[in-house]
This record gives structure tokens, sequence and C-alpha cells, in this order.
């Protein structure tokens, strides 16, 4: 029986104003997906995990990229897919999207596809309906490319890497106690549909200011660009402890802070001039505070996703 097992890296989305668009890679979490093909004349997908994800191929976020696939490119095989679920789900780091994008590689290399990586993306968003039923390219887009990314077309996929000239660290505020079903359908319909245009003008300097902070190396930028005036305030009863941890953060000299995707995780950007000690305790007393119990995990930027070699 021939298998193929690969990895992919949590991930943080929106940054701020970039909702849909930018996403970050980091080494706090991931997910791994084995894939082994037991007959190549039948069709059927079997599922295993360590964790309570659907066991029905088309409602799991790492099976329904497969289903599709097959359905594309006609290929035939009754397949046993062990999910093994290192990354938290449901707060904000990319959990769907990490196991959709280790599914897709470990596929691609099981047939020889030799997929691109914006083809990889185009099929791990399936994973991402699957999940919410939206297929929002973010979180794959990061998990597969690593560093930080743009998705600046989805039709076709486009992702561009963003070169980033300024070295930080990454502190992520992950509560343990929070638990919303279908958090990320339900967080995606408090978007409003329509925004003040002043709130779209300032959404649009953040994000420009963002992107140019990171490609020429300048902290007050950065800052400057983890801001949102759209999507983190209509999402705030998600995660009311945010203001205050960002505070917090932005006292004791952090590059910036944002809401993890769609949270309620909180991403705080830390570099030498940053007490993250101070971040970490105060940001926790906050936590308490509003009753919720928060783990400080520490990461860096990850790279992109890798089928792992067999010894």
């Amino acid at each position: 029986m021939e298998c193929k097992r690969a990895r992919a890296y949590s991930s943080s989305a929106n940054l701020g104003s970039g909702f849909d668009i930018l996403s970050m890679a980091h080494t706090a979490f991931f997910d791994t997906v084995e894939i082994c093909v037991e007959t190549k004349n039948s069709e059927n997908i079997v599922i295993e995990s360590n964790s309570k994800i659907p066991l029905e191929p088309n409602r799991n976020s790492a099976t329904y990229p497969l289903v599709r696939i097959m359905e594309e490119r006609g290929i035939k095989a009754s397949l046993r897919v062990k999910v093994i679920k290192g990354i938290p789900e449901g707060l904000g780091l990319g959990s769907s999207g990490a196991s959709a994008t280790a599914a897709v590689m470990a596929f691609s290399s099981l047939f020889n596809l030799n997929l691109s990586k914006e083809d990889l993306v185009r099929y791990a968003m399936y994973g991402e309906i699957a999940s919410s039923g939206s297929p929002h390219p973010d979180n794959v887009a990061a998990s597969v490319f690593g560093g930080v990314v743009s998705v600046v077309s989805v039709n076709p996929v486009k992702v561009v890497e963003i070169p980033l000239n300024y070295s930080f660290n990454i502190l992520l505020f992950v509560p343990l106690n929070i638990h919303i079903e279908e958090k990320t359908k339900k967080a995606r319909e408090m978007v409003p549909k329509t925004v003040k245009l002043s709130d779209y003008i300032n959404n649009s300097r953040y994000i420009s200011s963002l992107l140019i902070g990171f490609v020429k190396g300048e902290r007050d930028l950065i800052r400057l660009g983890l801001n949102d005036e759209i999507v983190e305030k209509a999402r705030l009863p998600l995660f009311p402890y945010y203001p205050k941890i960002k505070e917090i953060a932005i006292k004791y000299d952090a590059v910036g802070s944002c809401v993890s995707g769609a949270g309620p995780s909180i991403l705080v950007l830390t570099d030498k001039m940053t007490d993250e000690n101070k971040i970490a305790e105060e940001g926790t007393k906050t936590c308490n505070e509003f009753n919720v119990e928060c783990e400080v995990i520490k990461a860096k930027i990850a790279g992109g996703v890798e089928v792992e070699r067999r010894n």
C-alpha cells in the first residue's frame, strides 16, 4: 500500500484590513495528513483522525478537495486518509485550511500530479467550503506558500508572496475555553454588507501601509497597517477582550496587533524593542477579566506545505 504524508502550518488571516486577501503562516501549530491508496479500481475514502472531525468525505475539509480533484481529473482510487490535527479548531488559526492544504499536497505527490502552488490553493479552497460553506482563499494560500501572502485574484487563483524586510516574532493569545458552533460561518455573517466610504478609504490606507511597511522594512507603517475599521469592529462581540490586549501590546512597544482571522485568537507582532513578558502577563490577566482562559504561544513565520520524507 503506497502512502504519502504532508504537513501544513497554522496561519493568521486578514492581518487587520486585509479581509479575504492577506494571511501569514506561522510555526505555532501544524496539521499532518497521510493518504494511502488501498486499491485503484474503486472509489471510496475512509477517514481516520485524532480529532472529532466529520468522517463523511464531502463534509471533511481534508477530503472534500480530494473528491473534487478525482472528479475533475478522472482519478479512481480507494483511499485511507489519516488527519492528524495539531491546530486547534475554530480559533482563527487556519485549522481547516491547513488540513485541506496538507491533503492536497499529499495527494498530488501520491499521484504525481505536480500541481503548481496556485493549483494547490485552488483545490484546497474546497476544504473551506466543506468547513464553513465559503471558499475563502487566504488561509490556504498562506499554508501553501508560507510567509505572508496576498490573494490578488480568485478566478483564476493568483497569489503574491509579500517580501518581508523587517524582522519580527509572533505572540498569539489563544483562548482555551471558547467554542462557537460553526464559528467561521457565523463570523462571516457578521461582516456588514455595506460600508461607509470613509471606512473604506481608511481601510485602503491601512492595507497599503502594511504592505509598504513589510516591503520597505518600516516599523511604524506595519503598526499603522495592522488596523481595521470594518470587519474587526463588526465581529467585536466574538472577542471583547481584544481592544484591551491591543492597547497593552502597543503600551509595551509591540510592532502591532490584530485579530487572527475570524478570531477569537489575537495576533501580536514583536521585535527587540518589545517587552513580550509584560504583554503576555497583562494580556493573560485581561483574558481572565473576561472569563477567558488564554494560552500565549510564541511563534515565527513558517514555510509552506511540504511532503514529509519517510525514513
